[in-house]
């Protein structure tokens, strides 16, 4: 191309290419980008030309080539598909008419800062350095897919009214998002499926109407949406599944309306969603199933509509839900079946609606008020080695008592474990008891009268001393009735003489025989009260029995 076929703005940009020196065509720093459009020809510059620039790389002795423009408007394609370009590209606060096209091209460098462009197609792209593309009014389809940037990839604070994608990119540095805001189109506002970011992904303040689609990510940093606003109603707002990330995940002050989900991720440090808000209702509000998590889960102050979902979750420090208020209509809250923590903290934690289902997880210590357990739970499996705060056993028996499963075993002999680890031996048959009386509400009616009787008399073997009471009882009713009418002679001459306290020590310990019940027959209904004592001798030895029986075996 001749200097001759220039016009004078494009023969400026010619001129200071070959020194990379700017030119900046504003008529003030405040200009408005997206109304470049009505630019005269006096700040227009053709695609072409830009193109036959950049792939000449032609630089003056002593120089290092560049192309700086600023406020241009640029009209025609700009087209560097599976072109190589060696000097840095600054095209700043430009208006694109048409979507430029990088694609498969090897740049060095890439500026687009403050520009408007109806799309960017830069799929393959290998950008030797940096990509920014800040505070950019992107109104069509933006393709990065594929592509390698070997520093830092830059879009924040830029608006996009169509989807933005990032898959499989790969990023030696960070990417940044910050302060950005998407509206893409079918739902999705920005796709970072399979991507690689060496750093960190910087999220904060991330404005996004459309799912922000992480699955598969990897994060050699942290990962930051702090303060961020996620909407895509009754969809996934955000899809981060099988993420990957080296330190922390950060969703602090997070809004989301719409499912937030990271299923199956890795993440070595925290995960933290300290007073988030997210609302899907009826559905999964946050998913967390499967997910491995380095350090802790801190959830303060959480708020949700929906479920939250840590079926299967690893925690290798403390689930932390404290003040946080969880609500799902018509099913679990909290549904954190199978998942393993240090510690679940739930002090303060509401269950405005739905219950809370805890079924074969795994704690060492679990920090819960009575309140905060709902109306039903679901326990079956529960393991953990102590329950903070230190309360009576009749505060902590009720949740036990509502039980989705009904008369679940396992969660009694769980909390008496737990009494016992602190040496609280009668709290421990507080509940073994109390288990005990559990039981026998389920069995059939006529099956429930020994149950009855062994509880009167010795509280199942765990209220030994009852059966003292009730042999003191029973041995001086006898004492006084015979003593009172002495039975006459089995045989009248032979056999001791009669002592109506071994007598009636006789009638109640059948197993050992002193003599008197053989060599004396009451008559009338003192015999029948002979019977009652010898009958009543045979349950309270066998409750006895059970009771030491039970006590030798406990550990």
């Amino acid at each position: 191309m001749e200097i001759s076929d220039l016009t004078a703005a494009e023969g400026r940009v010619w001129r200071a290419f070959p020194h990379g020196t700017a030119v900046d065509f504003r008529a003030h720093e405040n200009e408005v980008t997206p109304f470049g459009n009505a630019w005269g020809t006096d700040r227009t510059v053709r695609g072409e030309v830009l193109r036959a620039l950049l792939l000449s790389g032609a630089s003056a002795d002593g120089a290092i080539a560049g192309l700086w423009v600023v406020g241009a408007r640029v009209v025609g394609r700009l087209d560097l598909a599976h072109g190589t370009v060696d000097v840095p590209i600054r095209l700043i606060g430009c208006h694109f008419a048409c979507v430029p096209d990088l694609f498969g091209a090897d740049l060095r460098h890439v500026v687009l800062s403050r520009s408007h462009l109806p799309g960017l197609e830069a799929a393959d792209v290998r950008v030797n350095g940096a990509l920014r593309l800040t505070a950019c009014h992107l109104t069509g389809a933006t393709r990065l897919g594929g592509a390698e940037v070997t520093r830092s990839l830059h879009l924040d604070r830029t608006t996009a009214t169509a989807p933005v994608c990032l898959d499989g990119a790969r990023i030696g540095d960070a990417l940044v998002v910050k302060g950005a805001r998407l509206s893409g189109g079918d739902g999705m506002a920005l796709s970072a499926a399979n991507t690689s970011v060496g750093g960190g992904v910087i999220g904060t303040d991330l404005d996004a109407h459309g799912t922000l689609l992480l699955t598969g990510l990897r994060v050699g940093g942290t990962l930051n949406l702090e303060g961020s606003h996620l909407s895509r109603p009754g969809g996934a707002a955000l899809a981060a599944a099988v993420l990957t990330v080296t330190l922390d995940v950060l969703c602090n002050g997070l809004r989301a309306e719409g499912e937030v989900r990271f299923t199956r991720s890795r993440i070595g440090g925290r995960l933290s969603l300290e007073g988030a808000r997210v609302a899907n209702r009826g559905r999964a509000a946050v998913r967390l199933g499967g997910a491995a998590v380095g350090a802790e889960v801190a959830a303060a102050d959480l708020r949700t509509e929906g479920q939250v979902n840590l079926r299967g979750a690893t925690v290798t420090g403390a689930l932390v839900l404290t003040d946080a208020r969880l609500s799902h209509a018509g099913g679990a809250a909290l549904l954190a079946s199978g998942c393993s923590a240090a510690q679940l903290w739930l002090d303060g934690t509401e269950l405005v609606e739905g219950h809370l289902s805890l079924r074969g997880a795994v704690f060492a210590t679990i920090h819960a008020a009575p309140e905060t357990w709902p109306a039903q739970v679901w326990l079956d499996g529960l393991t953990y080695q102590a329950l903070f705060p230190r309360l009576s056993p009749a505060r902590r028996l009720a949740p036990l008592r509502r039980d989705g499963d009904g008369y679940v075993p396992h969660s009694y002999e769980q909390l008496a474990a737990a009494y016992l680890r602190l040496g609280d031996e009668a709290a421990a048959r507080t509940v073994r008891l109390a288990k005990q009386r559990h039981h026998r509400s389920t069995r059939p009616r006529y099956a429930r009268l020994w149950g009855y009787v062994q509880d009167a008399t010795v509280g199942y073997g765990f209220r030994p001393l009852r059966a003292t009471g009730w042999l003191c009882a029973l041995l001086l009713t006898g004492v006084t009735a015979f003593g009172l009418h002495p039975p006459r002679p089995s045989k009248p001459g032979e056999g001791p003489d009669f002592n109506p306290f071994v007598y009636a020590l006789d009638l109640l310990l059948p197993v050992v025989g002193f003599g008197q019940a053989k060599a004396f027959q009451p008559q009338g209904w003192y015999q029948w009260l002979s019977y009652l004592l010898g009958a009543l001798g045979w349950v309270l030895a066998t409750t006895v029995v059970t009771g030491i029986t039970r006590t030798v075996s406990r550990p």
